[in-house]
């Protein structure tokens, strides 16, 4: 029986319309990330073995942010810190801005954010529309 390559074992196999399915070796957490991500993109976005590999980055990511944002919040429900308590909550604090921004940079490559999927022309007529600021022909008395 022939080796299989990296890249072949981690092209996850297909559900019924298309879509991959969580991969094995991620943690419950992990795998709920990927499936929501994956529910709501089009079916064949992520059809590629290195489109999976990406978004089983992101879920990792998005994961490890959680777990820190929970430890930050059992920290700051305590009455009050000590310096040693501070310095810890930093560390989680850093932790979590870099997880924060790893996540982030991965889900613009994965185009999951508006960043991503919208020109800046388009941003800025969107942005102008949402604001619903009106012209000063258009107020009323």
């Amino acid at each position: 029986m022939a080796r299989q390559s990296s890249a072949s074992l981690a092209v996850v196999a297909g559900s019924i319309d298309g879509r991959p399915r969580a991969p094995e070796d991620l943690t419950a957490l992990q795998r709920d990330v990927w499936e929501r991500t994956v529910a709501n993109e089009a079916a064949d976005t992520f059809k590629t073995a290195a489109l999976q590999q990406l978004l089983k980055e992101y879920c990792r990511h998005v994961a490890s942010a959680h777990r820190l944002a929970v430890m930050i919040d059992a920290m700051e429900a305590q009455p009050m810190m000590t310096p040693d308590d501070l310095g810890d909550y930093d560390k989680l604090l850093n932790r979590r801005d870099r997880e924060t921004k790893a996540l982030a940079d991965k889900a613009t490559k994965l185009r999951l954010t508006n960043q991503a999927r919208y020109t800046p022309q388009a941003a800025a007529t969107a942005a102008k529309r949402a604001g619903g600021e009106r012209k000063p022909w258009q107020m009323t008395g």
